[in-house]
């Protein structure tokens, strides 16, 4: 099959990333190959070659050939996955290689004050260290070896080649000032790279799109250079989407179509909310056009590399790949294999449910409804050096339609602008997207105008592409008010208007919602940035359903006197909701980040504000989960099929503890504030109910479920088919369809 990659796969990247290796003598391509099988996975990952530039096969010219390998491991996996039906991708073109740089130091990748960018860690003040991965640059003859390490790839008859860890950023901090990036920068401006960072400046913009260009420009060379020699190999890219300051999603935005699969790298994972890799699968799939998306869960605890994590946390973390509509990755290390063994079983139990299944999991497409526009220039231009000032916006909005289980699925700015693609929604989320294109907000006007809805907060439109001014929103019509600048206030409220019995109000009983939060930190300031400010609007033809309260002091003065919030002092005139028709369609207004502090404080007030506004614009949608929001719920479409997969995060005694700390404290906190534990037990739950209009589907369907071989009741009324689920464990997946 020429792209054999668009089928669901069940991947094992396998990793030696030890400077001595260890164990290398242990391991061999065919035992690797006998991993793969015995757990259920179809698709082997292994280095081509290390870090340390040491390759793992045979006659090679890119590097010298590890000491330790006793056989030709990368040929070995080939000929025994092929036998086997195992797919086998090797890494190449990791931007670390020491061996590369012992011999070409003037390859390495150097910030602006001349020191070597490294890919690994080193506390401050070490001295005597050796970098152990010095990045080299993509702009450097580094390159034309990487074109090699394709070239050889190939020779070995891989199905894959993998671009791991193909770094080049653009933030000053990691970015590269080498004389190869200033020679080629200055060939094609006609002046030097900028060093300081200056947003009013072109020169600093400039630099910072040339760097996106450089590396979309690169993988698309690397893309051809392997498709020339077998367009059937596999040309995959690592976005690692949640990591390095979210800069890889635009990469993949840009680059999408000089890519086959694109690798989303969750090793977050274990400090994040549980439904992490669900989100990132869905956002790299937003990124990449739809392009298959394959999401990793570590084997390992946190970065304990030596040490498994939990079987539940690694069986639920596979799960979620498939739930965010991608494929599973599982990724060990040498060590683990050896030292710790004892979680294998739990990968091997999850890959071979996902096997029997596969035919639901194949051809399906999400279940659309609400769609929240993921803008990485606002990421980039307004968040700048703080790019969570704009994602909190966004997983804040996420997270509460998901533990609402009403359905989301990411945009890409690039295909924001599209109306076929915006009209696939029932309404479409604009959580404080400032810096926006013409392009895009034309699109929204068009969308609105024929019967669309939008939910749009605080600066939204107000900027353009390259976060200048407008002075104004750009759909001030839709919006229902103009823009007349920023209240700057630390704390502030809402003050909602329950008198007009508006559903926006569902099961919200607070007259007075406050707005803001304190700082960890507590060095600079007393609050955190910006959370308590709000736009200030005039001429507002639309319905004000709440307006801004104004606090009597700067900070509170009950509990710890400068942390607390102040009580609420005058009401404004300022609205801070605002409901308005345009078109055929609708919109709902916040003039402050309402999914920022849904995300940083999880108070059920600001979900309740995002439920209820999303219910009011699109309506319920179609199919609904009645579920605790502990169990995440996706919906795809297969044909004629609903396919819902339901995954238990109901965890005991999941501890974190993670930064609490940060406190400035007179004294040392009471324990270390570091303390993060994996789920260990789910609980089984109950009472969950799944309901579908009845003009979607036939009146005669089935129910059932094909991990546990049952079926389930379907219970008619006037308007739906009601299908209860007495319990689920861990996962489910229940499928409906016409019956036959």
């Amino acid at each position: 099959m020429a792209e054999w990659w668009k089928k669901p796969v069940r991947v094992i990247q396998f990793n030696i990333e030890d400077r001595y290796g260890r164990y290398v003598p242990f391991i061999t391509g065919r035992e690797l190959v006998d991993l793969a099988e015995s757990l259920h996975a179809n698709v082997l990952v292994i280095f081509a070659r290390d870090p340390w530039g040491r390759t793992f096969y045979e006659g090679g010219k890119v590097g010298p050939r590890h000491p330790k390998m006793v056989d030709d491991l990368v040929r070995e996996a080939v000929k025994e996955g092929k036998k086997r039906g195992i797919k086998v991708i090797v890494m190449v073109g990791h931007t670390a290689n020491k061996y590369l740089y012992h011999k070409h130091s003037d390859w390495a990748q150097i910030n602006k004050n001349g020191e070597i960018i490294l890919l690994e860690h080193v506390p401050f003040h070490q001295e005597h260290y050796e970098p152990e991965w010095p990045q080299l640059c993509i702009n450097s003859p580094f390159i034309e070896h990487v074109k090699k390490e394709i070239i050889e790839a190939h020779g070995l008859e891989v199905d894959g080649v993998f671009l791991d860890s193909f770094r080049y950023q653009p933030d000053v901090e990691r970015a590269c000032y080498c004389e190869w990036c200033r020679r080629r920068f200055r060939e094609e401006h006609g002046y030097d790279m900028p060093k300081e960072p200056n947003w009013t400046d072109s020169r600093w913009r400039e630099l910072w799109e040339w760097r996106y260009r450089v590396v979309v420009h690169r993988i698309k060379e690397l893309y051809e250079v392997s498709k020339s020699i077998n367009p059937k190999v596999l040309f995959m890219y690592n976005s690692h989407p949640g990591g390095w300051a979210g800069r890889t999603n635009r990469v993949v935005e840009l680059a999408r179509d000089y890519i086959d699969v694109v690798f989303a790298e969750c090793s977050e994972i274990d400090h994040q909310p549980p439904g992490f890799i669900i989100e990132m699968t869905k956002l790299t799939k937003a990124m990449s056009g739809g392009k298959p998306v394959w999401s990793s869960r570590n084997y390992f605890h946190l970065y304990r590399t030596v040490m498994s994590s939990t079987p539940i946390a690694i069986k639920q973390g596979l799960r979620e790949a498939v739930l965010g509509g991608g494929s599973p990755w599982i990724l060990l290390f040498s060590i683990s294999y050896i030292q710790d063994p004892t979680a294998l079983d739990a990968v091997a139990e999850v890959y071979k449910e996902l096997e029997s299944i596969e035919e639901y999991l194949e051809n399906t497409k999400p279940y659309t409804y609400a769609g929240i526009v993921v803008s990485n220039r606002t990421r980039d231009y307004y968040g700048r050096e703080h790019p969570e000032r704009y994602v909190d916006e966004i997983r804040g909005m996420y997270y509460a339609l998901v533990h609402e289980h009403l359905p989301v699925e990411f945009i890409a700015e690039r295909d924001a602008s599209d109306p076929s693609i915006l009209s696939k929604y029932k309404t479409i989320i604009l959580a404080n997207h400032v810096c926006m294109d013409s392009s895009i907000g034309d699109a929204i006007r068009k969308y609105v105008k024929e019967g669309g809805s939008i939910l749009s907060t605080y600066l939204s439109s107000t900027r353009d592409e390259y976060c200048i001014r407008r002075y104004d929103y750009y759909y001030p019509e839709i919006i229902g008010a103009r823009f007349i600048g920023v209240l700057r206030s630390p704390w502030s409220y809402i003050v909602l208007d329950l008198g007009k019995k508006h559903p926006l109000f569902k099961g919200i009983d607070k007259r007075m919602i406050l707005w803001g939060d304190m700082s960890y930190e507590f060095i600079a300031t007393r609050t955190t940035p910006n959370m308590g400010w709000h736009a200030m609007t005039d001429n507002v033809v639309g319905n004000i359903l709440a307006r801004i309260g104004i606090p009597s002091t700067n900070w509170g003065h009950e509990y710890t006197l400068g942390r607390s919030p102040p009580a609420l002092g005058s009401l404004t005139s300022l609205a801070a909701i605002i409901e308005n028709r345009y078109g055929e369609g609708r919109s709902i207004y916040f003039s402050g980040q309402l999914g920022r502090h849904y995300w940083r404080t999880g108070l059920p007030v600001y979900r309740s504000l995002i439920r209820n506004s999303i219910v009011y614009l699109a309506g319920k949608p179609d199919i609904m989960i009645n579920a605790p929001e502990t169990v995440h719920s996706s919906i795809f479409l297969q044909g004629e099929r609903i396919i819902i997969h339901l995954l238990n995060h109901t965890y005991n005694q999941r501890i974190m503890a993670m930064g609490i700390g940060r406190i400035k404290q007179p004294l040392p906190p009471y324990s270390s504030t570091e303390a993060v534990h994996p789920a260990r037990e789910v609980i089984p739950v109950g009472n969950i109910e799944i309901r579908i209009k009845k003009n979607i589907v036939e009146s005669q369907i089935k129910a059932y479920s094909p991990l546990l071989n049952t079926d389930y009741e379907c219970v008619e009324n006037k308007n739906d088919l009601i299908i209860p689920i007495d319990k689920i464990n861990e996962y489910e997946i229940v499928v409906i369809e016409p019956r036959k």
